[in-house]
């Protein structure tokens, strides 16, 4: 992305998705220093964070908390990062991608401000015939999309702490990870990776043993949040209100209440509405409940993410927390929460 690409011609090309005004009253110090700027918020278009976005107006999280904020989509895996990269947008509050810290150590000027989606949602689906479990994949086919992408660093991952030989897969790209299922029910793939939103799919395939990716993986954050270093100087109030309001959308999202409204999302999100896959997203939501709670990510998160991305090749050498990593804005939104209504 080149670097005359502004915020202006930026909000133009993706367009408005939502925009909540700041609350009245404003009790909260936060809430009132939030008001000075508003703070545009980029996401991927996937189907997924549509849902979410939609939550997120229609709940009306923004305005609980005073957050300022626009909601806008970016476009491939590097969208949303390459906007905040080069000054088009301030955070990014779910994306599941493993290009951030690799950036981050080549001198992009973000850091990871804490934790979405902390479970991995993705889970190998095969044919039940000769794949049974992780072993069965030696010497078969792998859709896991494009190559050194986060599909294929997970599964590699996944190997590896299966104590499983990864160089004799062989994996393929089949695009995104739904693109990847259907490589399998076409027979185009001997096994995917996948979204557990195909679960519920009458499509032949099954999932394989040690396959799911939130019971193998269970130290390993699926979606990060990351924000622009001149955001975290310059909007830290405003950024502890959109942190407070995704928060309280992860714990709704979480809760039975959220049943009717999560449906109408999606089915808003979705041009053709897939009732099967939706009821998998939402059963999937209460029983692991896979977001974060208060955001933040620990030493631990973050050294463990950097240790898989040396071994996939992607980092060089792991780095100080500090120099990739705030907390403090996820700290304050937890505090937050706890004071308003």
């Amino acid at each position: 992305m080149p670097q005359t690409f502004n915020r202006r011609h930026f909000l133009r090309a993706t367009g408005r998705l939502a925009l909540s005004a700041v609350a009245a009253p404003l009790t909260a110090p936060y809430i009132a220093k939030a008001s000075a700027s508003r703070l545009t918020v980029v996401s991927n278009p996937g189907l997924e964070n549509a849902t979410l976005n939609i939550l997120m107006e229609q709940q009306g999280f923004f305005r609980q908390f005073g957050a300022n904020a626009l909601i806008v989509e970016a476009a491939g895996t590097s969208g949303p990062f390459n906007a905040i990269a080069t000054g088009a947008a301030d955070i990014c509050m779910v994306s599941g991608s493993n290009i951030v810290l690799p950036r981050i150590a080549e001198g992009a000027p973000v850091k990871i401000v804490g934790a979405g989606m902390r479970k991995c949602a993705l889970t190998i689906f095969a044919r039940p015939d000769d794949i049974r479990t992780l072993a069965d994949l030696t010497g078969k086919s792998v859709a896991v999309g494009p190559a050194k992408g986060l599909l294929h660093m997970l599964v590699i991952q996944l190997l590896r702490e299966s104590n499983i030989d990864a160089s004799q897969v062989n994996f393929i790209d089949k695009g995104s990870n739904d693109e990847c299922h259907e490589a399998v029910v076409k027979g185009e793939a001997d096994a995917c990776c996948s979204s557990i939103s195909h679960l519920n799919d009458d499509d032949g395939l099954v999932t394989i043993s040690g396959g799911n990716l939130w019971e193998t993986l269970p130290r390993c954050v699926f979606q990060t949040a990351y924000a622009a270093d001149s955001a975290l100087r310059d909007q830290h109030a405003n950024i502890v209100a959109v942190m407070a309001a995704y928060g309280a959308l992860y714990d709704y999202l979480m809760s039975p209440a959220a049943h009717d409204a999560f449906f109408e999302a999606r089915k808003h999100a979705q041009k053709k509405f897939d009732k099967a896959s939706a009821q998998a997203v939402w059963n999937f939501n209460q029983v692991q409940r896979p977001y974060s709670r208060d955001l933040s990510l620990t030493h631990d998160d973050i050294d463990y993410l950097q240790d898989m991305e040396i071994n996939f090749g992607s980092l060089k050498q792991k780095l100080p927390f500090h120099s990739i990593a705030d907390m403090s804005p996820a700290n304050d939104a937890a505090m937050l929460r706890v004071g308003t209504p």
